[in-house]
């Protein structure tokens, strides 16, 4: 009886709160919509406009519906720059193309709405070269592209397929293409660097063979490569057989026939020609001469010392040499350059980290980092070797830059150095992170740069026709839209015609002069390129500046 009592006062408790809940006046909200502009009724065709490409002055219709009662009142931004309206209709509206126009999204603007137009592309000098046959280039970050002897390219970096190639047999960060892009099957790597190795750097010796330089531990088959090596020009590792310490095998008889051929056997060993590496990162490998300058992060420098080593067990030497080293094409220490013979390790080097380097024809070498000294002398940014690897005093940089440098390039046609960075100043003259340089340090101060907006340069040169490309995150220079790309003349303005193409989607870690299959001057550009001038792309592509 207790329990029915229970279950039917329970019962009344919940019937009487549900009829509180009711009864009480619920809270209300705002409309978070309310406000909102009332939509217009622009609309417009997703068809391309007519014509579909055009130049600057040409007059372009798109066609669009709901425009005519704000024909007083819209504004057209052609990727960014305004163009002059010629004529709305009912169905369409036409605009003159604008001086500084480039290709890609326009926005039709009515107070503070914004439409979205179809493409339009821009007519002008610079454009994807449609006959480099790269496909859609590689799947990773391309480090850098080296000109080869017989006009080919030895192309390097993180990536595993080239051109649809090494979906089932990954390429692992090297490639050898014909001029105009081609894979080059005959050029054997045996999967070169392997899936944790990446390739940043390389040259190519007089005898055609290859030094490799950058993050890895292998080469092919081969273990225990010190992030440098050298390969035939066939893309094999370039090997010979050493003599070792031989071992009897355990249990075995030592007069034993069979044990005299395990021994003898066991005193040889097929190992890398190349005997020499790093215990850190090798950025950049120079030729000067008939020698190897590697920068980078290097730390130890290790060699082999095979004489006091077995097949199982090897001997190793090392000694610190910090950031920059001279070696020759065997992988053998040079004491002579940048190294103290007294303590038996390299010279101090940057108070900091170096990025990029140049071997000037004269011999010396311009690094250039993030280090306030070099050597223990003052040094922005920037600093010169002599031919022995002392820094040279002569070196006219004054200041140097006031911030980091992340990249340098040099132009033998012109004999100047574009560098780029997050310095804001050279030597005590503005510089918004792009500057060009003479031989001997001092500021080119005819090449003024304009000002960049929402965004910097990442890595910029200077060709051999006098033009200044420039790559970055930047949306706008000199308040025209240039998002990420742009050609310049050698005073820094705008080169007419040579700024027509669409956003640059990524970032450039290199860039080599070529031609195009019809002998058109072109670029190629390699990084991390995810798309450009509106198409899709991989890490590489070859791009037309027409004369």
């Amino acid at each position: 009886m207790k329990q029915i009592i229970s279950k039917h006062t329970a019962g009344v408790l919940l019937l009487a709160a549900l009829a509180a809940g009711c009864n009480k006046q619920e809270k209300e909200y705002p409309n978070p919509y309310q406000g909102g502009k009332e939509q217009l009724g622009i609309s417009f065709s997703q068809e391309l406009p007519s014509p579909q490409n055009g130049g600057v002055g040409d007059v372009v219709t798109f066609k669009a519906t709901g425009l005519l009662p704000h024909k007083d009142a819209l504004e057209f931004l052609m990727n960014g720059q305004k163009a002059q309206v010629m004529a709305v209709t009912d169905k369409s509206i036409s605009v003159k193309v604008p001086a500084g126009a480039s290709s890609g999204g326009s926005l039709l603007v009515v107070g503070e709405q914004l439409f979205p137009v179809p493409v339009f592309r821009v007519n002008g000098k610079v454009s994807i070269d449609r006959t480099y046959q790269a496909g859609k280039g590689t799947n990773g970050l391309t480090t850098a592209v080296v000109p080869t002897i017989r006009g080919r390219y030895l192309v390097m970096g993180a990536f595993t397929e080239y051109a649809n190639v090494g979906m089932s047999d990954p390429l692992y960060g090297l490639v050898l293409t014909e001029k105009h892009g081609q894979y080059v099957a005959a050029f054997r790597t045996d999967s070169a660097v392997g899936r944790n190795g990446v390739l940043y750097t390389g040259v190519q010796l007089p005898d055609g063979k290859f030094i490799l330089g950058g993050s890895f531990g292998q080469y092919g088959k081969e273990t225990g490569v010190f992030n440098l090596t050298r390969i035939h020009e066939g893309g094999k590792l370039d090997s010979t057989i050493v003599r070792v310490i031989p071992r009897i095998p355990p249990g075995m008889d030592p007069h034993d026939p069979e044990a005299e051929a395990a021994v003898d056997n066991s005193s040889r060993d097929t190992v890398p020609t190349f005997n020499g590496g790093f215990l850190g990162t090798v950025r950049k490998v120079l030729l000067q001469g008939n020698k190897l300058i590697c920068i980078g992060d290097l730390g130890l420098y290790q060699q082999y010392f095979y004489e006091n080593s077995t097949r199982d067990n090897r001997a190793i030497d090392r000694r610190w040499v910090g950031d920059v080293v001279r070696l020759d094409t065997d992988g053998n220490l040079d004491s002579t350059y940048h190294y103290d013979l007294v303590n038996h390790r390299g010279l101090e080097g940057p108070a900091g980290s170096l990025t990029d380097g140049v071997v000037l024809p004269d011999g010396k070498l311009i690094v250039v980092g993030a280090f306030r000294t070099y050597n223990g002398a003052i040094a922005g940014n920037i600093a010169r070797l002599t031919a022995a690897g002392s820094v040279d005093p002569s070196f006219a940089a004054g200041a140097g830059a006031d911030d980091a440098v992340t990249s340098m390039h040099y132009s033998a046609a012109t004999k100047k150095i574009v560098i780029t960075g997050r310095f804001k100043n050279y030597n005590g003259r503005p510089r918004p992170g792009i500057a060009m340089i003479n031989e001997d340090g001092s500021l080119d101060e005819t090449f003024a740069p304009g000002t960049f907006t929402d965004g910097t340069p990442g890595y910029s040169g200077q060709l051999s026709s006098g033009l200044v490309v420039v790559t970055g995150t930047f949306r706008k220079y000199n308040n025209v839209t240039r998002e990420g790309f742009m050609v310049l003349n050698p005073d820094g303005s705008l080169a007419e015609g040579y700024n027509n193409t669409g956003r640059l989607n990524g970032f450039i870690t290199s860039m080599v002069e070529s031609v195009t299959a019809e002998g058109e001057p072109a670029i190629i550009l390699s990084g991390l390129i995810l798309s450009f001038d509106n198409t899709s792309l991989g890490g590489i592509l070859r791009v037309v500046l027409s004369k």
